[in-house]
């Protein structure tokens, strides 16, 4: 029983008395922190020990808490490229080593996000061979938990900070080292990956409270959130004045444990202290239903309003638009799988400002939900933060995404963004990584589809026509285009999927979010 007192005590109340310093488990050798931010360094120590930082000349001071934590911010520093001591002085000394000053950022999500060298990347084993090229990218894990509650003063990581290396690459997720190899090769500048993921996760877990309260369809579920925790405090207290010697069999029943918010509490609140430069969310296969139901884009704006809240600024946010998977529907219909997602978060990227769609539909398996091409995905979230971070204000940082369809008589014309130098028909192999589109032998489109207002959808003929596209079909003679959508119906069937795609003739190599009218 004393057992389960001690564990609702320290749900509840984090503080308790200290000796030595210790650090935040983020706080280990070969850490990346980022520039031009201040950097909070935290730990525990003695309540009211004095505690200083220091690093490449630059010092901080803090005094410990009656709870016995502290908190002494570095100001902001300059890249750092050569690994230096942090140095760490209290009762006793902590010394880390090979620290630089870089740009750090946050890869979360779910299965693809955390899918490492060591499930069978394309290439695996060359990619891993020219890490030692690279000794600037490091990356730190973390591990899965949940909690009623955020946790801001929780050691999370699995480990330390790992410099990435053939020996390390199998455990350290592949999308987020490729993204950060290409930056680092690009600019030199030092990159981390907070490798924050969980396979088969859904999207609500990792929205905190303060995000569902920027979203009006949401802030319900944030109320509810209270009332809940509310429920489970009066439940320790409970369980707190139980008499030594009551049996289990005396617990009160317990509340249900709240779904919303559980990883976000335990898994990134911990992290919000550490600046960043930017996140990248790679998720949306456990969210399928959403994408029927126009439920994904809505959450997808509240995580990253919350998770902006939470750090205090509006870093970067790329978002990874779910790959192919299944066989190429023959319905002209359509919108089955995963396009309706695809299009929330297509919907997501274009209304949340500083935000990047990185597409992955032409590089997807028909039989496998975790696609082995990562490098392309990658590549493609580093060309965003090159053009929108590192200043290459004239890269083509997207192939075509859709921006508006014009009615005109019995044809409709889709007019993108990205064009670049220009469209064309184009294919790729998936498991291609960094091969660019090529043209298509006889320089067509497929995959077109178009509807009249009975809603009934025929494959429809489309020719490029300089930056857009003419779509038409002789059963369609008034096609028809309703509201902020190009969705009009989406019954079930088949995945959107085509072997011939709009592309651009420019370094990007990403396709077009647009298969159909309806994605």
């Amino acid at each position: 029983m004393k057992r389960l007192l001690i564990g609702c005590a320290v749900s509840l109340v984090c503080g308790t008395a200290f000796a030595d310093v210790k650090l935040m488990g983020i706080f280990t050798d070969n850490m990346v922190l980022q520039r031009g931010k201040p950097v909070p360094v935290r730990g525990a120590a003695a309540p009211g020990e004095a505690v200083s930082v220091a690093y490449a000349g630059k010092t901080a001071k803090a005094t410990a808490g009656a709870d016995g934590w502290f908190s002494a911010v570095l100001p902001p520093l300059d890249v750092e490229k050569t690994g230096k001591e942090l140095v760490v002085k209290g009762r006793n000394r902590i010394v880390l080593k090979n620290v630089v000053v870089g740009d750090v950022w946050l890869v979360s999500g779910q299965s693809n996000a955390e899918m490492s060298f060591g499930w069978g990347i394309l290439n695996g084993a060359a990619e891993m061979a020219k890490a030692k090229d690279y000794p600037n990218v490091r990356a730190i894990k973390f591990s899965r938990a949940t909690s009623f509650f955020p946790v801001r003063r929780r050691a999370c990581n699995d480990g330390p900070w790992k410099v990435a290396t053939e020996k390390t690459l199998p455990k350290i997720t592949a999308v987020g080292y490729f993204m950060a190899r290409e930056l680092n090769a690009k600019t030199g500048v030092p990159i981390g990956i907070l490798d924050n993921n969980w396979s088969g996760c859904f999207i609500e877990p990792f929205i905190c409270e303060e995000g569902l309260r920027t979203v009006p369809s949401l802030k319900g579920v944030a109320d509810s959130l209270v009332k809940e925790r509310a429920r489970m405090i009066a439940w320790c207290g409970k369980v707190a004045a139980m008499k030594e010697g009551d049996s289990f069999g005396n617990l009160p029943p317990m509340p249900s444990a709240p779904f919303w918010t559980r990883q976000h509490n335990a898994m990134i609140e911990p992290l919000v202290d550490f600046p960043i430069c930017g996140a990248v969310w790679y998720q949306g296969c456990a969210n399928t239903y959403d994408g029927i139901h126009r439920g994904y884009a809505p959450k997808l704006k509240a995580l990253v309003a919350g998770w902006r809240a939470k750090w205090g600024y509006d870093f970067p946010f790329y978002i990874v638009q779910l790959a192919s998977f299944r066989a190429k529907t023959t319905d002209p219909a359509g919108g089955g799988g995963f396009a309706g997602v695809r299009n929330e978060q297509l919907l997501a990227a274009k209304s949340i400002p500083n935000t990047g769609l990185a597409v992955a539909i032409d590089i997807g398996n028909a039989k496998d939900i975790h696609p082995k091409n990562k490098y392309d995905v990658g590549y493609r979230l580093s060309l965003w933060a090159r053009r929108d971070v590192y200043g290459e204000k004239d890269l083509v940082v997207s192939g075509p995404i859709y921006r508006e369809l014009k009615v005109e008589g019995d044809k409709a014309r889709v007019v993108f963004e990205h064009v670049g130098s220009g469209l064309f028909a184009g294919e790729k192999g998936p498991d291609t990584p960094g091969v660019m589109p090529t043209a298509t032998p006889d320089g067509k489109l497929r995959g077109f589809a178009i509807a009249g207002a009975d809603k009934k959808w025929f494959w429809a003929d489309a020719v490029i026509d300089g930056d857009t596209v003419v779509v038409s079909a002789k059963d369609v003679p008034a096609p028809v285009f309703e509201g902020a959508h190009i969705v009009i119906d989406v019954p079930p069937g088949g995945e959107e999927y085509s072997l011939s795609f709009v592309t651009a003739r420019d370094e990007s190599m990403s396709v077009r979010s647009v298969l159909h009218f309806k994605s």
